[in-house]
């Protein structure tokens, strides 16, 4: 699966070109239009948000940085301040928590049947421990799975994710 080549790249032991891997991602990335149908756009962003500590901390080769900082950039941009009901969403939680437990939260996302369930689990679309943190009045630890998971889904979540993506390389959206 191509999510897990990413991870493994994340985790430094990914045998293949590193930056072709990375460089693919990010044309995908940028050739993508949104769509409601699993919307490509958050997969492939978040497929740049594991990559980018390899882009941070590994030894990516000339230009590889800039090119994952344009087109997380127009992404970022991507929800021209539009606001929605949504009181929280994902890319709220703790980055590198997420990135651990990500290859499930995206078995969950790109699976209908799995989110047609109706014992569909907080815990299963956000870390148990950013869970057990929060007061008990804040969202989202009063929001069943069903209601993060149309958080997930909601059009402010990829370009959050390319912020957090940007931030942890350092830069901010140009």
């Amino acid at each position: 699966m191509l999510f897990s080549s990413w991870d493994e790249l994340r985790h430094g032991y990914h045998a293949g070109d590193k930056d072709e891997t990375v460089r693919g991602c990010a044309r995908r990335l940028d050739t993508t239009a949104p769509g409601p149908e699993g919307d490509p756009v958050l997969f492939w962003t978040l497929g740049l948000l594991t990559l980018a500590p390899y882009v941070a901390f590994g030894t990516p080769g000339p230009g590889v940085e800039d090119e994952v900082v344009a087109v997380l950039s127009r992404v970022a941009r991507g929800d021209d301040g539009r606001t929605c009901a949504h009181g929280w969403h994902p890319y709220e939680a703790d980055v590198d928590d997420v990135l651990e437990r990500l290859p499930d939260y995206l078995e969950v996302l790109s699976s209908p049947v799995d989110q047609a369930l109706d014992d569909l689990l907080p815990e299963d679309l956000l870390p148990e421990d950013y869970l057990d943190e929060l007061d008990e009045e804040a969202e989202p630890a009063h929001l069943s799975g069903p209601e993060i998971l149309a958080r997930w889904q909601c059009p402010r979540t990829a370009p959050g994710f390319a912020r957090a993506a940007l931030d942890y390389l350092g830069a901010t959206a140009r």
